[in-house]
């Protein structure tokens, strides 16, 4: 793709009669942050479909712009960690086999300027692209060898470096899918916002892990997306005939669970691998004071990832 933009040394030069003015330049440049993503040797499938999620790594607002929220105001994606830029919001990594995603609110951004405003993590993922994933170094090619340049508003500019190693592994995981049913309930039962009823245990399965991962996570994304402010919480799925209730998947504990965000699958040893079970149960949960009984349908799908 034709680029548009080159990295370049800054240089300052400041003549003994305009020091003044070198200074006050000096103090209102923008505020540049190092952020090293994948910073460790990554066991990563050696054989992966395109588009394949390997892994992935989160930044909060306050590493971004040190607040709560941020508002981003362009973009900057450099292939190989190169000199020029992609409009792609797929972009290459020096390794081959593996491609990077930049994502701001669940939505993947090449170089761009817009005005984005995001309380919640920024993602960055390694995917796979089809190409023979032969391994390496994901350090970038160039004199200033960072991936993505992220302009905010706050006067922030977070350089986003890709720093780990890759090692391809023979094998993946398997997760069979299932169906869950959750037995009938009356609307009496959950006579408030946030009440819960009807909850069912279920088993989420990981299978045939191989051995030679550093870490196997897991996670769990609601097919119509994340709810904000509603953890654990999927929208209604195809199907539904009521409204006002949902359901909600949680831990056995009555936890919500975690939705969006990576979560290590527990017990996983380098040198053994295997399979293991994770125990969950799901309710449904009042979400509005207004309540039609009817059919409640969710829907969720577990992506593996692996470093």
């Amino acid at each position: 793709m034709k680029s548009t933009t080159r990295k370049m040394p800054r240089t300052i030069f400041l003549a003994p009669q305009l020091s003044a003015i070198g200074l006050i330049a000096l103090t209102l440049s923008p505020s540049a942050r190092a952020l090293d993503a994948f910073g460790q040797q990554l066991s990563i499938p050696k054989s992966t479909a395109s588009g394949t999620i390997l892994a992935r790594q989160y930044f909060t607002p306050s590493q971004i712009c040190g607040q709560l929220k941020c508002t981003a105001k362009s973009l900057s994606a450099f292939p190989n960690g190169g000199a020029y830029t992609s409009t792609s919001p797929v972009i290459t990594t020096n390794v081959s086999g593996i491609s990077s995603r930049f994502l701001i609110n669940g939505r993947a951004y090449g170089t761009e300027t817009f005005s984005i405003e995001f309380s919640q993590p920024i993602e960055l993922q390694l995917i796979g692209d089809g190409r023979p994933n032969l391994g390496g170094s994901l350090a970038g090619v160039h004199q200033f060898p960072y991936y993505y340049s992220l302009s905010t508003a706050e006067g922030y500019i977070p350089r986003f470096y890709l720093m780990g190693t890759i090692t391809p592994i023979d094998g993946t995981c398997s997760v069979p899918s299932q169906t869950v049913k959750l037995p009938k309930t009356v609307m009496n039962l959950m006579d408030r916002v946030g009440s819960t009823a009807g909850t069912q245990n279920f088993q989420i399965r990981i299978n045939d892990c191989p051995k030679g991962y550093n870490r196997i996570g897991y996670t769990l994304d609601p097919v119509g997306g994340v709810i904000a402010n509603s953890p654990g919480v999927l929208p209604l799925a195809s199907g539904s005939t009521a409204s006002g209730v949902k359901i909600r998947v949680e831990n056995t504990q009555g936890a919500p669970a975690s939705l969006g965000t990576s979560i290590t699958v527990d017990g996983y040893s380098k040198t053994a691998g295997g399979s293991f079970v994770i125990p969950m149960q799901a309710s449904y949960i009042r979400t509005d004071t207004v309540a039609k009984p009817g059919t409640v349908n969710g829907a969720m799908t577990v992506y593996l990832d692996y470093r």
